[in-house]
């Protein structure tokens, strides 16, 4: 009998450095220690990739998205604002939030045209595709 231990985080990073959309695996292991990094999924369709992350309790203006030479950042930073004095508390685990995850893309990917939004706690980056790289329709004909 063999005992085998799975970390769905090691997955996700062996899937991320041999998927099509990723060229690198994200920068999980560069992360600062007081930074905590968000779930992700992504999806394929025929004209882009969508990805989702996990962002709770996050707003519009506590996010930056951001594609530079190729590598998409997703950033989030949240206070907790409170005119409790800090004397008040017994124990005070969630005053500050924040996240940053990087993914460098695929050249697949038209860089000019991702967009952003938020809702109900869940960021979505649409990632559209270069019209070269989506699938063209070739017709086939006979001769007579």
């Amino acid at each position: 009998m063999s005992l085998v231990t799975w970390h769905p985080e090691e997955a996700l990073d062996t899937i991320f450095n041999t998927d099509r959309f990723f060229n690198v695996k994200p920068s999980r292991w560069q992360a600062k220690a007081d930074t905590i990094l968000p779930k992700v999924n992504v999806t394929e369709n025929e004209g882009s990739f969508q990805l989702e992350a996990e962002t709770p309790g996050m707003k519009d203006k506590d996010i930056s998205v951001e594609v530079h030479n190729g590598v998409l950042t997703i950033k989030g930073h949240k206070e907790e604002e409170s005119n409790a004095k800090k004397d008040n508390y017994h124990i005070r685990e969630f005053s500050n939030q924040s996240f940053e995850r990087s993914f460098r893309l695929s050249d697949r990917v038209d860089t000019g045209k991702v967009s952003a939004k938020i809702d109900n706690g869940v960021l979505r980056v649409h990632l559209p595709k270069h019209e070269l790289v989506k699938p063209q329709k070739i017709e086939v004909q006979g001769i007579s």
